[in-house]
């Protein structure tokens, strides 16, 4: 039945195209030099399906053209419905192959896995760069508390992306390639006062580049979520130092929280470097965790320092190492007074957001990106998840 009806839409739509649209277009625009040529049919897919288009061809000084491609916006074969279904499936789909699947299965449109990634491919720059240079949002009132967090996670690349790129393995080389990934959210409260972030408020960026770099990609996202005037500003990232290098950058008004469950990663080795039972290890890091989220954070140090006399070389060496950890961000994990106040205390919006928009589609067995390939995906995927893939679509319309 639902093939039927593609079938029969899409013979009322090429009937149209081919019959009643060239009359309301009326007399095409010819640019000087050109002279009609002939007229040529091919296939195009549009999003009910394929048809066959008689189209006037000119012919002039600078070649040759289609003048009603242009004006239905065609790009190669395809209509703008269909190149926003290939992008949508290419994007959210776990590869091409997939999506090329999908697009059959529930569209009714033949198109091999290969062309879905050569469309994704076109319009990914178009699309990163809408999202960078859409308008900011119209509030009638101040954002009460904005909230910014970013990570970088690995995606893995081909070979010729890895040159000289320093990695992990034994030999100081790398597999994959660090992409940086931003989320922007505002946040309310729910009914027993905790913290909550409100529905579809969430905007995401992704890019390979450094912090200096990424800085101002992260701080013009802010500033159209509504930072500028926001009542209070709220950043929330790991331990990572580039992280806060980038927040006393661009946001040094904003308080700046380091990720409770990150510190409590550091606590355990902590205690485990205190504790060389593993009993006892797991007693002490409950009583300070307790401990760190009650802002006993000062209290934690100070018996951390009367305890490394007693300890031999290695786990003294070990306790050392952690410790500037927590002198450096001790401002930064104020816990107890951080939650009285309504803020998250944890960055699982951008762990989420490295999972759900970054590994779902980049980070499957056997995958292997080149940086440009990955990241036309990216921005479709933090389009389609920051929900302004449909405003980008009619802007695309509306520019045609």
């Amino acid at each position: 039945m639902r093939d039927a009806s593609l079938r029969d839409t899409a013979k009322l739509l090429e009937s149209f195209l081919n019959h009643e649209l060239p009359q309301l277009l009326g007399e095409l625009k010819v640019k000087p030099g050109e002279r009609f040529h002939s007229y040529q049919t091919r296939k195009v897919c549009t999003g009910v399906g394929p048809i066959r288009l008689r189209r006037a061809y000119f012919r002039g000084d600078q070649g040759g053209r289609y003048p009603i491609d242009e004006a239905l916006g065609l790009h190669d074969q395809y209509t703008p419905a269909a190149v926003q279904l290939m992008c949508w499936a290419g994007a959210m789909d776990s590869s091409f192959e997939l999506a090329s699947e999908t697009l059959a299965r529930f569209a009714g449109l033949d198109i091999p896995g290969r062309q879905v990634q050569r469309v994704v491919n076109a319009f990914g720059q178009s699309a990163a760069t809408w999202m960078h240079d859409r308008q900011s949002e119209v509030r009638q009132a101040p954002v009460e508390i904005l909230n910014i967090q970013t990570d970088m996670t690995g995606i893995p690349a081909r070979p010729e992306e890895l040159q000289d790129v320093k990695g992990k393995q034994p030999d100081g080389s790398a597999k994959t390639r660090q992409i940086k990934v931003g989320c922007v959210f505002t946040q309310s409260r729910d009914t027993r006062g905790h913290p909550q972030r409100d529905p579809f408020s969430s905007t995401y960026i992704a890019a390979f580049c450094d912090r200096t770099d990424f800085a101002p990609l992260l701080w013009e996202e802010a500033l159209k979520r509504g930072y500028a005037t926001a009542r209070k500003t709220v950043f929330i990232g790991d331990g990572a130092e580039w992280i806060w290098n980038l927040v006393n950058e661009r946001f040094s008004d904003a308080v700046q929280i380091v990720d409770f469950f990150h510190a409590c990663e550091h606590l355990y080795a902590l205690c485990r470097a205190l504790e060389s039972n593993d009993e006892r290890t797991k007693a002490l890091f409950k009583r300070w965790r307790r401990r760190l989220k009650n802002n006993g954070l000062p209290g934690i140090l100070q018996a951390t320092a009367e305890r490394l006399p007693s300890l031999g070389t290695e786990a003294r060496k070990a306790a050392e190492a952690e410790i500037p950890y927590f002198e450096t961000h001790a401002s930064r994990m104020t816990y107890r007074t951080f939650r009285r106040k309504g803020y998250f205390i944890g960055s699982g919006a951008i762990e989420g957001a490295c999972r759900h928009i970054v590994a779902q589609r980049a980070k499957l067995s056997g995958m292997r990106w080149s940086c440009d390939g990955v990241e036309n995906v990216m921005a479709f995927r933090c389009l389609i998840k920051s929900d302004l893939f449909d405003s980008y679509c009619d802007d695309q319309r509306k520019a045609a």
